[in-house]
């Protein structure tokens, strides 16, 4: 048994891959455990190793007797990957665990249980004791099916499920003309898909709300009750493709997807024991890189072979639709091995003339930066990212695009400079030398979208700040000149775009308002003939 909790705890804290413990697997003697093994092998520091041993020894001193009883190792099983893709399971409910009586001097730490992938040995039903160990991350976890969410564990566990397979949630359905408060999840979902809703929100004692191009509407007059809402969120959780129970009190975002009803991505707020649900409706279909209505010298990115090329812009701008399309119509002419990397998957996308896999952090990869190792070791032509928050992720994305991988990735930010400035400030003055050699040889661009209100409300259009790295941009990046880009980008002839830019054209247009250029513009004195009067 201490073999398999060991091999579980070092591959939960990325201490050894599945393949190194597989290989090393055959070599355990009476007297020799899987760490001592690979401490021979060079594969594990021998501190690092001293510290999950007595860390495991803990764990098997909390075991109920019977438990102890010692077992001969047995090989573990492969990890399931993404390109397997098997077939999700419908998930079971964890077994409710029968209430003890505690006596008054015993420890009133919770019980856990240590769950995920299950690939070395069968674990996963020992009630043990968690305790924080310094230098190794939590490897349990707690099912909980909308009960108080225990205080005492501050992380979540980084092993991975059991399931890979994503769902599409394609299937028939019939579609409501209207809906109400007494309709299941499908039923609301189906319609909101149907009249091009973008996001739900349901939230007790109030009816439900649909945004359509950008404007908030109400979509029934019944207000929505509290029962209704757990029933709600039940209903999308048996769409979650990992198992997961929410807990109460435990906010989190995560998509699903129903039969009938696509995909969506969900955001649980708790206000005391009430859920309430945020929907994202993910579009099922590709949006054409002609119908982006980009400046037209991003279509160069196209044609890149490496470097890395960062989307930007305020939340719901429509930076992952920009960046999919970029890489599926790059799928559609030539042969892309594409890795994606997600937090969490959204649309599942095509690929038809190469590979494609999806991978989502913290169901495929236990975090962003393993994920762009594996993408780098694989050898992906076409590496998409969403999205980055932290520096350790660009510096290896950065190192993909040096190692010739083209690199789309999202980034947070509502206009270059600023962007450009957040991340170089990031690191130290020594570091920042070093990463801004790096941006100023591997960035190919950036695209920074808004989604600026059409008149009258009918619908909303893309207002754009962009650039193509050339040869001065490049170098203001390497010396450290950022101030001087927005200049730049408005003397770039062909090549660059200021957000003011392109407010100026669409207003001229008609497409938009003036207090809406006035509202968005880097530089607002520009439209200040549209600044709103101050009531007296």
């Amino acid at each position: 048994m201490r073999n398999q909790y060991m091999a579980k705890v070092l591959f939960s804290n990325n201490l050894a891959t599945n393949e190194q413990v597989q290989e090393y697997w055959g070599r355990i003697t009476k007297d020799k455990d899987i760490g001592q093994v690979l401490c021979e092998a060079g594969l594990l520091d021998k501190n690092m190793y001293e510290k999950v041993l007595a860390y495991v020894k803990s764990l098997e001193a909390k075991l109920p007797p019977e438990s102890k009883t010692a077992k001969a190792p047995e090989p573990p099983p492969a990890a399931p990957t993404a390109a397997a893709k098997p077939a999700a399971p419908n998930p079971t409910p964890a077994p409710k665990a029968k209430p003890q009586v505690k006596k008054e001097s015993e420890s009133k730490e919770p019980s856990f249980i240590i769950e995920g992938n299950s690939l070395y040995g069968d674990v996963s039903s020992t009630p043990i004791q968690v305790e924080v160990i310094s230098g190794l991350e939590s490897t349990s976890i707690t099912n909980i099916q909308l009960k108080a969410e225990e205080k005492k564990e501050d992380e979540e566990t980084s092993a991975l499920p059991d399931q890979f397979a994503i769902e599409t949630g394609e299937g028939e359905i019939t579609v409501p003309d209207s809906i109400d408060t007494s309709m299941s999840l499908v039923q609301i979902l189906s319609f909101s898909r149907k009249f091009s809703s973008t996001d739900i929100y349901l939230y007790a004692n109030r009816p439900i709300v649909i945004r359509q191009s950008g404007v908030l509407h109400y979509a029934c007059e019944m207000l929505i009750e509290s029962n209704q809402l757990i029933q709600w969120l039940a209903e999308a959780s048996r769409g979650f493709v990992d198992g997961k129970e929410p807990a109460v009190g435990k906010n989190f975002s995560k998509t699903f997807a129903l039969k009938g009803a696509g995909r969506a991505r969900l955001s649980v707020t708790w206000v005391d024991v009430i859920p309430y649900l945020a929907i994202r409706i993910i579009p099922l279909e590709s949006v054409a890189f002609d119908d982006l209505y980009l400046p037209a010298f991003c279509k160069d990115f196209l044609e890149i072979e490496s470097g890395l090329v960062l989307i930007a812009g305020p939340s719901s701008s429509g930076r992952s639709t920009t960046m999919t399309t970029l890489a599926e119509t790059i799928a559609k002419n030539k042969w892309v091995y594409i890795q994606t990397i997600e937090k969490p998957i959204e649309r599942l996308l095509q690929n038809p003339n190469g590979i494609i896999a999806q991978k989502e952090v913290g169901l495929h990869a236990s975090s962003g930066p393993q994920a762009i190792r594996t993408a780098i070791n694989d050898g992906a032509d076409v590496i998409l990212f969403d999205h980055i928050e932290k520096i350790e992720e660009l510096m290896l994305l950065l190192q993909a695009a040096n190692s010739g991988a083209l690199v789309f990735a999202v980034v947070s930010g509502n206009n270059i400079l600023a962007i450009l400035t957040r991340l170089l400030d990031s690191v130290s003055d020594i570091q920042r030398s070093v990463l801004a050699q790096s941006l100023a040889d591997q960035l190919k661009g950036m695209i920074v979208q808004h989604l600026v209100p059409v008149v009258d409300k009918q619908g909303e259009v893309l207002a754009v700040e962009a650039m193509k790295t050339s040869p001065t941009i490049a170098n203001m990046i390497r010396k450290g000149e950022i101030s001087q880009i927005p200049a730049a980008l408005s003397a770039m002839k062909g090549s660059g775009q200021t957000l003011d830019d392109s407010l100026q054209k669409l207003l001229e247009s008609g497409y938009i308002e003036g207090i809406e250029a006035w509202k968005r513009a880097f530089d607002s004195r520009r439209f200040a003939a549209y600044r709103p009067s101050k009531k007296k």
